[in-house]
């Protein structure tokens, strides 16, 4: 089998970004215990988060969404930005929707036409050591087509991704939120 980048199901408290449907208590401060982690989880590690969904967790986080501008740090305040270490970063299924259907727009013009322009930006932070194995002789070279000859593996991670938060939202009816908390 060929090199993938991991979708792990459940929780890795390693250097992994959670994924999980949540309920949040309607009071003033959101603080750890007022946010109801739902059980169905699943964990990406951060080195992919940063080449491969951080253009696109960045791009739609609501930083005037109610949830996102009341969540509270101990010694920290109030957070307005999102955050990539330890705190809830809050999503609707409204937003995931508009992010799921742009991901999979993107997989499909990097396998169509990878030197489109509008894929400029998402493909900056595009790592080849996150793309394949370390043996591999593009992981030793890397030179400029390393990226474009393994792309299938960013295109395959992007539909695995998609299809797995689909599920997530349509498994978990009774909210309408997700939190993406980072290691």
């Amino acid at each position: 089998m060929g090199f993938r980048i991991e979708i792990i199901e459940g929780h890795d408290p390693s250097s992994y970004f959670w994924f999980r449907p949540v309920i949040i208590k309607e009071s003033g401060k959101i603080l750890w215990n007022e946010v109801v982690e739902l059980d169905e989880e699943f964990s990406i590690e951060e080195g992919d988060i940063k080449c491969f969904l951080s253009y696109f967790l960045y791009k739609y986080f609501d930083k005037n969404l109610t949830y996102n501008k009341r969540r509270y740090e101990y010694y920290l305040g109030y957070i307005s930005e999102f955050e990539w270490y330890l705190t809830h970063n809050f999503y609707t299924y409204n937003v995931l929707t508009k992010i799921v259907k742009e991901i999979d727009e993107v997989a499909s013009l990097l396998e169509s036409d990878y030197n489109n322009t509008r894929l400029d930006d998402i493909k900056k932070n595009y790592s080849i050591f996150y793309m394949c194995y370390p043996g591999d002789i593009d992981y030793i070279n890397r030179d400029d087509t390393a990226i474009q000859k393994h792309i299938s593996v960013v295109i395959d991670f992007y539909h695995r991704f998609t299809k797995r938060i689909t599920k997530m939202m349509e498994n978990n009816k009774n909210t309408t939120v997700i939190s993406i908390m980072g290691p």
